[in-house]
């Protein structure tokens, strides 16, 4: 199953929520669902493995009752995981900017904000 969006890089730090908020859709869901009833381990990935990987585990950490400080640690984590990948690809491809690409508080943050209210049991 591939998530809609993510395969551009937003025009700006302004677009990164917003992005991550196009990516919810049935497809999100069918991919969350599957991953939460399955019956053994889950290996899921995307390209950089913070954009789309990190909104479904953000997903999935919250319908599992995580509080949002704990879901927002976990996503700036790729962030440091990712350090020298992004600034190598940022250094390669002028025409990024480097705040756009890396994890930041406030996208995280943005898109729960804007799930939980989607999803008010969460």
């Amino acid at each position: 199953m591939a998530v809609k969006g993510g395969n551009t890089v937003p025009a700006s730090e302004n677009e990164v929520a917003l992005s991550y908020i196009i990516m919810v859709d049935e497809t999100m869901d069918n991919i969350v669902n599957t991953i939460m009833s399955a019956d053994t381990n889950v290996m899921y990935f995307c390209n950089a493995g913070k954009d789309r990987t990190g909104v479904v585990t953000a997903i999935i950490l919250s319908k599992l009752g995580y509080e949002k400080q704990y879901i927002i640690n976990d996503y700036l984590l790729s962030g440091e995981n990712l350090r020298t990948e992004l600034q190598l690809f940022a250094k390669n491809n002028t025409e990024i900017d480097i705040n756009v690409i890396t994890p930041k508080t406030e996208y995280i943050e943005r898109f729960l904000e804007w799930y939980q209210q989607q999803n008010p049991v969460f």
